[in-house]
């Protein structure tokens, strides 16, 4: 059989498949010379889009893959033009403290005595984002109860580091076990947004504590443009630039083949490196699966054949269908829980100007995410439940740490850089998801595998959402330690 029949045939059961939902749109029943009429189209409709699906199939396939070519670029303030040599920089590895000065806590304070917060429709609750009624409560307690001096000294009480690499001033924690162990095995744990380092503060001491004689060395990076590393000054630092810093960062401090963790765009970064630098990576553990969706190829596929043959595209369709299906209300809660990301992926300094001129503002913009990306049932809260898994000073501090660095706006540009830019080589190390049952989107081992060829663990968490270490951090430093002992044993 010819490849063009071949693929006609397979594009004709496609195109079946997708035409079982066309009686669910219709809120009327249909005469039968209309079911007649509409069948008759229906059937000329298939054998058209059948054959150009079969003409046009190379198009879903994936491209062979190619490693891109990587190279060293300049994001420092110094001009400098494609091409050109990189301007020298230091090397050295320099203590780093947090330490804002008074003016600037002056400035916050009068801020918020300043605080505008629209009144809140009756009951709403969180359903049309931050309720008014429960933000002045924060903004009060904010500005009367909080203590960032005390927060000041959490924040310093693990050792930090700057250096300095393509022209960037790199923030990261660097923790060793304080104890000795058998094995010690370094660590590169990545955040993403609207987090920080402040997110792996209660999973970090667990980690460097030694148990089943095993430790982990903690390098904590802020991603350039977060926290207290500096921000780009150029476009195009996206995932794989991050990448190749945090890869010249690990060795720098003299590791050359380490383990990876990250969550959210941490994620992403975790699966760059492994891609771009497999040669460097012990293992990758994620707290955030592939997007079960994709608009082309295998991804594509399996998606619609599960829709109406789940047992052919999951392991264990009874576990797995209902992480990716019904769609209709899987693709609902993603628009409601994504309009963020279109704005911060088109226009991030639009929004950027608002949020880092006020805190306000921004303690809505984004403490908001830590409600409904916690558990999306907490939108019927009056509260959000924003202290279910958090209290208001692990919030605050997370909110103080944008406001203090200045770059909230800097963190948005990153979805602009980042997304569609992502990298389609498969991975190849060793690999291992922790699936939390509140994530935003959720992937079933099986499609895992699709992307990670050697998927050593997949572990379905008890508890917890989107913000696993901040919410769950023993339960998420346990599947860690899993994997690493997983590893160990393995060699």
């Amino acid at each position: 059989m010819s490849s063009l029949v071949h693929r006609f045939i397979v594009s004709a059961v496609l195109v079946a498949l997708l035409s079982a939902y066309l009686p669910s749109f219709f809120p009327f029943r249909l005469s039968f010379v209309q079911w007649i009429v509409g069948t008759v189209q229906s059937l000329v409709f298939g054998v058209i889009l059948a054959a150009v699906l079969a003409i046009g199939w190379p198009l879903f396939r994936q491209s062979p893959p190619k490693r891109p070519e990587l190279k060293d670029q300049w994001f420092g303030r110094q001009e400098w033009k494609d091409g050109q040599p990189l301007p020298v920089e230091s090397t050295d590895v320099v203590p780093y403290e947090v330490n804002v000065e008074d003016q600037v806590l002056d400035d916050l304070r009068e801020r918020l005595e300043r605080d505008q917060i629209p009144e809140p429709l009756f009951d709403s609750k969180f359903n049309y984002g931050f309720n008014g009624h429960y933000l002045r409560k924060v903004i009060d307690y904010w500005r009367r109860d909080f203590d960032w001096r005390r927060q000041e000294k959490l924040l310093n009480s693990l050792p930090q580091f700057k250096t300095q690499i393509q022209g960037l001033g790199i923030h990261f924690l660097h923790v060793k076990p304080n104890l000795p162990a058998k094995k010690v095995v370094p660590l590169l744990v990545i955040h993403g947004w609207p987090g920080s380092v402040w997110e792996y503060y209660k999973s970090i001491p667990l980690l460097t504590q030694p148990n089943q004689d095993i430790a982990f060395e903690v390098v904590c990076p802020s991603i350039p443009g977060y926290g207290f590393s500096e921000a780009p000054h150029r476009q195009g630092f996206g995932l794989k630039e991050t990448a190749r810093v945090f890869v010249k960062l690990m060795n720098r401090l003299g590791h050359k083949k380490f383990l990876v963790h990250g969550g959210d765009w941490g994620s992403m970064i975790t699966k760059t490196i492994a891609r771009l630098y497999p040669e460097n990576v012990i293992g990758i553990h994620t707290t955030l699966g592939s997007s079960p969706i994709s608009l082309r190829g295998k991804p594509l596929l399996k998606f619609i054949v599960g829709t109406v043959f789940p047992s052919l595209v999951f392991d264990n369709p009874t576990n797995d269908a209902p992480k990716v299906y019904p769609f209709w209300p899987k693709f609902a809660f993603l628009m409601r829980e994504s309009g963020y990301m279109h704005i911060q992926a088109t226009k991030p300094d639009t929004v950027g100007t608002a949020l880092l001129n006020s805190p306000v503002g921004l303690a809505a913009y984004i403490l908001e995410k830590y409600s409904t990306w916690t558990n999306p049932d907490y939108v019927d809260k009056q509260d959000g439940g924003l202290t279910e898994k958090f209290t208001l000073d692990e919030l605050l501090t997370q909110i103080m740490i944008y406001w203090t660095s200045r770059n909230v706006t800097a963190s948005l540009r990153y979805y602009k850089e980042s997304l569609n830019t992502g990298l389609r080589l498969p991975i190849t190390v060793p690999a291992a998801v922790a699936d939390f049952p509140n994530e935003l989107v959720r992937t079933p081992e099986s499609w895992v595998r699709d992307e990670c060829l050697d998927l050593v663990q997949y572990t379905e968490m008890s508890r917890g959402g989107h913000f696993g270490a901040f919410e769950e951090p023993e339960l998420t430093t346990q599947d860690i330690r899993k994997f690493a002992i997983t590893l160990q044993n393995r060699h």
